[in-house]
């Protein structure tokens, strides 16, 4: 209980900042407009499609939306030089979030897309471009802790996503439920017969 109390703190501290409130509102917005656009052209889930755009908002918001306080890198090699090089962990409240992060993206994600493997590596890409970007900004700390958090947790959502629409959906095969309609030859023949 303790930690989820720690956890919750760190979340109203993020969003508690107006200008990060503001840009996860207008990206949630924006972002869920495009995601419905693109349900609608691409064939999607819209609503689905939609929720998970909007989700990427309110983390774009949390991890890009805030002043630099050191100086960035001049190329994404010295970006991932600079990176701090640590394990997968789920000790304190900001590994927790990062696990959580692209949660709600993957599972939406799959749901409107109905495929596992892009939103997956849509997860690990998101991930690994936040904290690039962070580094060679100057925004935070890059650190593959984040990345890896960010990202096994967006696949473990995808993987949730799966399981909970069921197999026989992804097949790509519909069950009948109706006997087929005869062809014209079948028919003739049944004539003859009779």
């Amino acid at each position: 209980m303790r930690h989820l109390t720690r956890d919750l703190d760190l979340f109203e501290r993020i969003f508690g900042n107006p200008e990060v409130a503001l840009a996860a509102f207008v990206g949630c917005l924006v972002l869920g407009a495009v995601g419905l656009a693109l349900g609608w052209l691409l064939g999607w889930r819209k609503i689905a499609s939609a929720l998970s755009l909007a989700s990427l908002g309110g983390v774009l918001a949390a991890t890009l939306v805030r002043s630099g306080n050191r100086y960035g890198a001049d190329s994404l090699g010295e970006a991932w030089a600079m990176c701090r090089h640590n394990d997968f962990s789920l000790t304190g409240s900001w590994a927790r979030l990062n696990f959580v992060m692209l949660m709600p993206f993957a599972f939406f994600g799959v749901l409107a897309v109905r495929r596992f493997l892009p939103v997956a590596l849509a997860c690990v890409g998101i991930a690994v471009g936040i904290e690039l970007f962070q580094g060679l900004t100057g925004l935070g700390a890059c650190e593959t802790q984040d990345m890896i958090n960010n990202a096994l947790g967006g696949v473990l959502a995808a993987g949730i996503a799966v399981l909970f629409t069921g197999k026989d959906r992804w097949s790509g095969r519909r069950h009948r439920t109706t006997t087929p309609p005869e062809s014209p030859q079948h028919q003739h023949v049944a004539s003859i017969s009779t």
